[in-house]
C-alpha cells in the first residue's frame, strides 16, 4: 500500500471495527487504545499531523465517551459503535427538568421528610455571632428568625465553619428564597410557637436575596407589648417585645453586678402611649448597639428590642437579656409611622425626658389602676414567688411597729441597705462603689383588706409622700425628734386606705427589716 494512505486505513479500521472476531476484552481494548494514543507515529506517518489528527480524537470521543472508565470492572464489555448517523438522540423533555427545579412552599409544609423545596422567606431577626462553651470544648454559632406571608415563624442556626458563608447575607427585614437547609425537631415547642421544627445551615444550603416584582406583602411579626401593660410582667421571666423612639441616650457606665464588673448604658425610649421608660443595655449590647444608637441620637432613632425583661429596679424599666436583639432604625412600615408622629411631637417628648424626667415617675410609669386589676392579699400571700409577678394590692393601712427613726443608710448607686457606721467611705457590697453619706427614708407598714393582712416597706420617695418630710430632714433631726414625727406619722396613717403596687422585696431588705414585700409605688384609694 503507498505509504500516504497507510494512515487511513489504520484510522478507519480502529474507529469503526472495534471487535474483530467478537468483542474485545476490555483491558486489551483500552491496551490498544493506549497504543493509538501514545505512538506519534504508524508505519511511519505521524498520526498527530495537522491534517487528520483532529479528525481521529473528535470521532474517538464522539463514538467511545466512555473509554477509560469501563476498564473499571475486568467482566465489562465495551458496547458496538453504531453507525456514523446513527447515534440515537434523545428529546429534551421540559417536564422532568421543571419536576427537578425545587418546589416552592410554606414553612408549615416544610418537615424532616420534604424532598427539593424552597421557601420565600422574611428575616426578622439575625442575631450576631456568639461562642458556646462547655468545658474544653468550644462553639461557635448565629441564629436567625425567618417568617413567610402566613405568619408562621421558623429559627435557623449556623455552626462554626458555617458562619462566615451567610455573611452579607440573611439581612434583617429582607427577603430570601432558601431551600436544601437541615431540618430538625424541636424538643419542645415554645408557647408561641406553631411549627415544631428548626432549620440548620450547612454548606448545601441555598440562599438567594428575592428581588422579584410583586413578591408577596409579608406580615409584621412582632407581638408589640404596649407601655401600659409592663406593670403585669415586672419582675417575671416572662420577655416581651417592645418598640419606641429613643429620646436620649445617657453616658455609659461601669457598674458592679453581683460582684462583676460591667459596661452600662441606659437609653430612653417612649411610643405613641407618651409614657417615657429606660432600657439598659450592657455589654456588647452597649458596645455595639448602645453607640450605634449613640451616633444617630441626632435623629432620635427608632428602636425594636426583642426578648427584653420587665424590672422594677428603677420604678419600672426594662433590661437587656442574653437572648435579646435590638434592632436599630428597622425597616418597616410601623416604625416609619412612629418616627413620623415622633415628629409631630418632638417638643412634648423632650419636656417629658428632660424637663420631668418622667421615666422616674410612678404616677406617669404606673397610674392607679381599676379594681379588676387589684389582687386579693390572701391570693398574694399564697403565691410565693408571684406566679404572675409584681401586685397590686388595696386596704387599710397602719404602721407596722414603732421604730426610733424613719431613715436608714443606704448605697446611693443601689439604695440597698447598710450601716452607716460600717460602711462609710468604703465600697458598697451589693453593687461594688463607693458609699457615702446618703440618708433615705422608710416606712413599715401593716396592709389589711376582707381576706387577710401583710407586712410591707415603702422606701425613698414613696416613704417621704407618707411621712410627709425628707430623708436629709429626718437625718438631721435628734432622735427624740425622730420618735415624735414616728409617732405623729403612725397616727396620721392609721386606717386610712391605700392602693399599692408591691414586689418580693430584696434579701437584704428582707432580712434587714423582715418585710417580705415592698412598696413600688402607693396611691390614696
Amino acid at each position: 500500500m503507498h505509504p500516504r494512505f497507510s494512515h487511513v486505513l489504520y484510522l478507519r479500521f480502529f474507529l469503526f471495527y472495534p471487535a474483530i472476531g467478537g468483542v474485545l476484552h476490555d483491558g486489551f481494548y483500552v491496551l490498544f487504545l493506549g497504543f493509538l494514543l501514545f505512538c506519534p507515529a504508524i508505519g511511519g506517518i505521524s498520526l498527530m499531523h495537522p491534517r487528520f489528527s483532529h479528525v481521529l480524537y473528535l470521532r474517538f470521543f464522539l463514538f467511545y465517551p466512555a473509554i477509560g472508565g469501563m476498564a473499571t470492572a475486568a467482566a465489562s464489555t465495551v458496547s458496538f459503535v453504531p453507525e456514523l448517523g446513527a447515534i440515537p438522540c434523545e428529546p429534551f423533555d421540559a417536564s422532568s427538568a421543571v419536576a427537578a427545579a425545587p418546589k416552592l412552599l410554606r414553612i408549615s409544609n416544610v418537615s424532616e421528610s420534604t424532598r427539593g423545596w424552597m421557601t420565600l422567606v422574611h428575616v426578622v431577626e439575625a442575631d450576631r455571632v456568639k461562642v458556646a462553651s462547655h468545658g474544653s470544648i468550644s462553639k461557635s454559632f448565629r441564629l436567625f428568625r425567618f417568617g413567610d406571608s402566613q405568619g408562621i415563624k421558623v429559627s435557623a442556626i449556623v455552626y462554626d465553619d458555617n458562619v462566615p458563608c451567610v455573611d452579607g447575607l440573611l439581612l434583617p427585614f429582607r427577603k430570601y428564597y432558601i431551600s436544601n437547609a437541615e431540618i430538625r425537631r424541636l424538643a419542645e415547642l415554645p408557647p408561641d410557637c406553631f411549627y415544631p421544627f428548626y432549620w440548620v445551615i450547612n454548606s448545601d444550603t441555598s440562599i438567594r436575596e428575592a428581588t422579584d416584582v410583586g413578591l408577596p406583602v409579608l406580615p409584621f411579626y412582632f407581638g408589640l407589648r404596649s407601655y401600659d401593660s409592663l406593670h403585669f410582667v415586672a419582675d417575671t421571666n416572662n420577655l416581651i417585645n417592645i418598640m419606641g423612639v429613643v429620646v436620649n441616650s445617657l453616658p455609659a457606665r461601669d457598674v458592679y453586678v453581683e460582684g462583676i464588673l460591667r459596661r452600662e448604658r441606659d437609653i430612653i425610649i417612649v411610643d405613641q402611649g407618651k409614657r417615657p421608660i429606660i432600657l439598659t443595655l450592657f455589654g456588647d449590647y452597649e458596645s455595639i448597639e448602645g453607640r450605634a444608637i449613640e451616633n444617630l441620637m441626632h435623629a432620635m432613632p427608632i428602636i425594636i428590642a426583642i426578648r427584653v425583661r420587665v424590672t422594677t429596679k428603677k420604678c419600672l424599666s426594662l433590661s437587656i437579656h442574653p437572648s435579646s436583639i435590638v434592632l436599630v432604625c428597622p425597616d418597616v412600615l410601623e416604625a416609619k409611622l412612629l418616627d413620623a408622629w415622633c415628629t409631630d411631637n418632638i417638643s412634648e417628648l423632650v419636656r417629658l425626658v428632660f424637663d420631668e424626667r418622667a421615666y422616674l415617675d410612678p404616677t406617669v410609669l404606673l397610674p392607679p389602676v381599676r379594681d379588676l386589676t387589684v389582687t386579693t392579699i390572701a391570693d398574694v400571700l399564697s403565691c410565693d414567688p408571684f406566679d404572675w409577678g409584681n401586685a397590686w394590692i388595696k386596704g387599710h393601712v397602719e404602721v407596722a411597729w414603732p421604730c426610733a427613726r424613719s431613715w436608714h443608710m443606704a448605697c446611693p448607686h443601689c439604695y440597698e441597705l447598710y450601716d452607716y457606721a460600717t460602711t462609710l467611705g468604703t465600697l458598697c457590697l451589693s453593687c461594688g462603689l463607693g458609699i457615702y453619706a446618703f440618708p433615705r427614708a422608710w416606712i413599715r407598714l401593716t396592709v389589711h383588706d376582707d381576706t387577710g393582712y401583710v407586712n410591707v416597706i415603702a422606701l425613698g420617695a414613696e416613704a417621704e409622700r407618707l411621712i410627709g418630710v425628707s430623708a436629709v430632714y429626718m437625718y438631721a433631726s435628734t432622735d427624740d425628734e425622730n420618735f415624735a414625727l414616728y409617732c405623729r406619722v403612725s397616727r396620721q396613717i392609721k386606717r386610712s386606705k391605700l392602693l399599692l403596687y408591691i414586689k418580693r422585696s430584696t434579701d437584704v431588705i428582707r432580712t434587714e427589716t423582715t418585710t417580705r414585700y415592698t412598696v413600688v409605688a402607693c396611691y390614696p384609694a
